[in-house]
């Protein structure tokens, strides 16, 4: 299943959509915002050609329908994330690593685009479960938790834009 998620953050050019998205900072807040059991940056690096490299362990916060629930007995709902963030290009690739391995494959390619507005981010995810009888249903609810936790990134970076927080912090 692929499906497109579409944000937009009012009042910030590139330049400085681009520090705050990234930032530990913001993403530290962002962890509490969206509700997430944990967040571990495992690494953090700049590759030589400007390209920004993260790896980063998520347990979010999610009640499974009681049907995945026996399914994933035993298992961590949790996953790595690898990222790749190239701010030249203004895009990002990322990967997903779970405990269920290819059972479960997430990936999305981001965009970053400016207007006279503010900066349109869409995200390209594709979602792909093997498990016989029941692939569809968990494509389907991982694409409804991804979007309803993308709709409290938006919220939560525009408040984090409009506070002022990044500028703060670099003060």
């Amino acid at each position: 299943m692929t499906f497109n998620i579409n944000l937009f953050t009012r009042g910030v050019d590139y330049a400085r959509f681009s520090r705050v998205f990234y930032s530990e900072p913001f993403q530290s807040a962002l962890a509490h915002a969206i509700n997430l059991k944990e967040r571990t940056v495992r690494e953090r690096q700049v590759l030589p050609d400007g390209t920004q490299r993260f790896v980063v362990y998520i347990a979010p916060r999610v009640e499974l329908p009681s049907i995945f629930a026996s399914l994933a007995h035993g298992y961590a709902i949790g996953y790595e994330e690898t990222t790749l963030f190239d701010p030249s290009a203004r895009r990002a690739r990322s990967t997903v690593k779970t405990p269920g391995g290819d059972l479960l494959h997430v990936a999305a390619e981001t965009l970053f685009s400016e207007s006279a507005g503010g900066v349109h981010t869409e995200i390209q995810l594709q979602v792909r479960a093997r498990i016989l009888g029941f692939g569809s249903a968990i494509e389907k609810f991982v694409a409804n938790e991804t979007r309803k936790r993308y709709a409290l990134v938006e919220l939560a970076l525009q408040t984090y834009v409009d506070e002022g927080r990044d500028l703060l912090q670099s003060a």
